[in-house]
């Protein structure tokens, strides 16, 4: 499996589901990044990346933001 920044997450290192992005969907209006208490999300090349599956704490704050709903489990 694949994070969006292309790394990959070996089966039993990540969470069972993930964070995704649709880009087709996303505005980067750049919301999530600042609902994000721990700073996991940051945009980059006009792009919204989740810097980090493992130390996120699963509360939705960046999706809740998402006004494109562009952010969802997977």
């Amino acid at each position: 499996m694949k994070n969006n920044e292309g790394k990959t997450i070996s089966e039993g290192d990540g969470p069972k589901t993930m964070w995704t992005i649709d880009y087709k969907k996303c505005n980067v209006c750049g919301e999530c990044v600042d609902a994000c208490k721990i700073g996991l999300l940051s945009i980059k090349d006009k792009r919204i990346i989740i810097c980090s599956q493992l130390e996120c704490d699963w509360c939705g704050d960046c999706a809740d933001a998402c006004a494109s709903d562009a952010i969802v489990l997977t």
